[in-house]
């Protein structure tokens, strides 16, 4: 046997074992999977498809989706990059997609595999267009232009002749392109790039020509699409829609009857095209342009992404993640993306199947698989919902704004509100067995219960700071903190709370103790602050991280774990000497997290709930079976 045959053996082997092989010195990294939104809740900035079965889709932190089935399933593609990636192109079995930083990434097998090809720029590039699998451009901030014709093995920059950012590249044929940018900008080249020329005349269907300050001068042009027949069509703010009939020599625009922010084009024919932007907008001609319609897309959230590929197959796809799809040409558009959009601010899992996520609008989800499937409950409320805990599998508590508590003794199938002599905005919640519980929220606000939280009684904090999180480990001890670096203690179920010094005026966001002694806070600027008795002694600790961290959680002496802005999630296992940052995979800020041993689940903005895979990197992980 060869000694790759016998490396790779081995490598399987330590993987169906779930043995992590790590080198002398090496920190290990967890991964998170997502839960919802599904596929993934990144937004989408690009997409294109090589039939009506194969297509791919980019976007921010390197996602990178692909489909066979015309979009039934979308699966992720390991990327190569956590960069946005802005632009995307495909010929035959090709595909490039651009971003952030010069980024260029290549696949040769139809998005099932990535590379990084070397742009030779560290300037972010917005998008990206080929004529064959040889000849390409790229372009994008501070008037860059690049060009390839050696499908981006090398990229070479052309001279723009403009410093303006370039939002979009397009071309005909290897000689006619066109390029467009803020403030109106407008490029075109008739020799494949070498030279450019800033078009200044734009013409009304009137026939009167208007210099191009009065047409689309202030106005961001955001997208340019072209055709084999040398058609061009250049979109952007306030529905400005433009028209080249000849390879873009001379331009008209064209009556839109539209406002919106138009961000993507797509044409088939010199006929047939759609544009969709902000707040869901897709249109329709029919005739080249001359004329446009609105089609109906069923969502609000913005569509940055669109690609035809015949009269009646389209995809759609834009912010959080969404994917649309027709088979009639628009008349009808249906999501090929499931899961909830409402942020998410808390969520609390009594074993590893079961488990709650609440948030914006009055959401409340369950799980009783641990993530594989969420399903919404009806709270008949439309708060923010701030903070949950469940005691058992049938009782459970939630917190929100306004002074909203609503409880539940059935495991969420109904939700019975508890009516508080306060509305003050409440973020804290905390109960240790069935009868007591405690929650907090601003101006100090502490409520105490001994019923189950059939009443809640005020206690006296001592301050007005407001108190974001509480945690107690029995009917006796417990910790709040919150504003100005405010943690409070109490050892007589909070009849009386002490201040303890943290040693910080930051903001704190979440308090969590593994038992009577071990404990962390964390809150504004990434701080961590570590005791081991109790609270009467707290050391910032070295989190790695500057972005603030919203929640925390002890999950024993020894490890917990941290979330917050930018997608951050980090963890320690030897008692905070050491926090490392795990892959999420995104950069959308997430604010609760939920531990049960191994089992691990975060929630954050735009519905995110992903859920701890594993440690490594590479291609070696060790693996849960989730």
């Amino acid at each position: 046997m060869s000694l790759k045959r016998v490396r790779a053996a081995f490598l399987i082997l330590m993987l169906m074992s779930g043995v992590m092989l790590l080198t002398s010195g090496e920190t290990p990294r967890g991964w998170w999977r997502w839960q919802n939104p599904r596929p993934q809740g990144n937004p989408l900035y690009a997409m294109a498809f090589y039939d009506e079965r194969r297509g791919i889709a980019v976007g921010r932190d390197g996602a990178i989706l692909r489909t066979e089935d015309g979009g039934r399933k979308w699966i992720s593609a390991r990327s190569p990059v956590i960069t946005p990636l802005y632009g995307l192109a495909v010929n035959d079995r090709h595909g490039w997609a651009v971003g952030a930083r010069g980024t260029i990434v290549y696949s040769n097998d139809r998005g099932e595999s990535w590379q990084i090809q070397k742009s030779g720029t560290r300037k972010h590039l917005f998008a990206v267009w080929f004529i064959d699998d040889r000849t390409g451009w790229a372009a994008g901030i501070e008037g860059l232009i690049l060009k390839t014709v050696d499908g981006g093995a090398t990229w070479t920059e052309l001279n723009s002749r403009t410093r303006k950012h370039l939002n979009s590249v397009a071309f005909s044929d290897a000689e006619h392109g066109a390029a467009v940018g803020i403030g109106g900008t407008l490029l075109v080249t008739g020799d494949g790039g070498t030279k450019w020329r800033l078009i200044e005349q734009i013409y009304q269907q009137t026939e009167v020509a208007e210099a191009t300050d009065r047409v689309i001068a202030g106005r961001n042009m955001v997208d340019v699409f072209a055709l084999p027949s040398g058609k061009f069509w250049a979109i952007g703010s306030n529905g400005i829609i433009l028209h080249s009939p000849d390879h873009g020599v001379t331009w008209r625009l064209q009556p839109s009857n539209s406002t919106s922010q138009l961000l993507v084009a797509s044409f088939i024919n010199d006929d047939l095209g759609w544009v969709a932007g902000a707040d869901g907008t897709i249109l329709q001609t029919t005739d080249g342009g001359d004329t446009w319609s609105a089609q109906i897309s069923n969502t609000a959230q913005s569509l940055s992404a669109l690609w035809f590929i015949d009269k009646n197959f389209g995809w759609a796809a834009g912010e959080g993640g969404v994917i649309y799809a027709t088979d009639d040409g628009g008349e009808e558009w249906a999501a090929q993306t499931e899961g909830v959009k409402e942020p998410l601010n808390a969520v609390h899992f009594i074993d590893s199947s079961t488990g709650w996520a609440a948030g914006g609008n009055g959401t409340i989800l369950k799980t009783a698989d641990g993530g594989k499937n969420w399903v919404r409950q009806k709270s008949d409320s439309v708060v923010n919902f701030r903070a949950l805990h469940f005691t058992s599998p049938e009782r459970g508590w939630i917190a929100g704004e306004r002074g909203t508590v609503i409880q539940t003794s059935d495991g969420g199938e109904t939700w019975r509100t508890v009516r508080l002599e306060s509305d003050l905005n409440l973020y804290g919640i905390s109960f240790n067995g069935t009868a007591h519980g405690w929650i907090v929220g601003e101006a100090g606000l502490i409520l105490r219960t001994t019923d189950g939280g059939q009443t809640w009684a005020p206690q006296s904090s001592g301050t007005r700071l407001w108190l974001e999180s509480v945690t107690f480990i029995d009917d006796l001890n417990g910790w709040a903190a919150g504003e100005a670096g405010t943690i409070l203690h109490t050892t007589d179920g909070g009849t009386v709370w002490r201040p303890q010094e943290s040693g910080t005026r930051k903001w704190l966001y979440g308090i969590s103790f593994a038992d009577a002694l071990n404990g962390w806070a964390a809150g504004e600027d990434g701080i961590v602050l570590r005791t081991k008795n109790g609270g009467e002694d707290w050391v910032v600790q070295i989190s790695g991280v500057s972005s603030s961290l919203l929640g925390v959680k002890a999950v024993s002496k020894n490890r917990a774990c941290a979330v917050g802005l930018n997608g951050i999630i980090i963890r320690t296992r030897d008692s905070g000497k050491l926090w490392v940052r795990d892959l999420s995979g995104t950069t959308t800020p997430l604010r609760g997290v939920s531990f049960r041993d191994e089992d691990g689940w975060v929630v954050g903005r735009d519905g995110i709930i992903l859920r701890y895979a594993g440690v490594g990197a590479g291609e070696v992980r060790t693996i849960f079976n989730r």
